[in-house]
């Protein structure tokens, strides 16, 4: 499997994960370079969940 391939196979597994998902993964992180990955992803979700409640002007 290339890297590209690999990229898209994580983000079909990531994009639905719940935020608490991230939050463990953010505080069980072995590294400070895993731990900013994490928080990313934990951000990128935040953003996901803002964009809905933005278009349901439920805001």
């Amino acid at each position: 499997m290339s890297k590209t391939e690999a990229a898209k196979k994580l983000y079909e597994e990531c994009k639905d994960m719940d935020i608490d998902e991230t939050l463990e993964l953010v505080l069980n992180a072995e590294t400070e370079e895993e731990q900013d990955f994490f928080s990313m992803l934990s951000d990128f979700l935040l953003q996901k969940q803002q964009k809905k409640v933005i278009d349901q002007k439920r805001f």
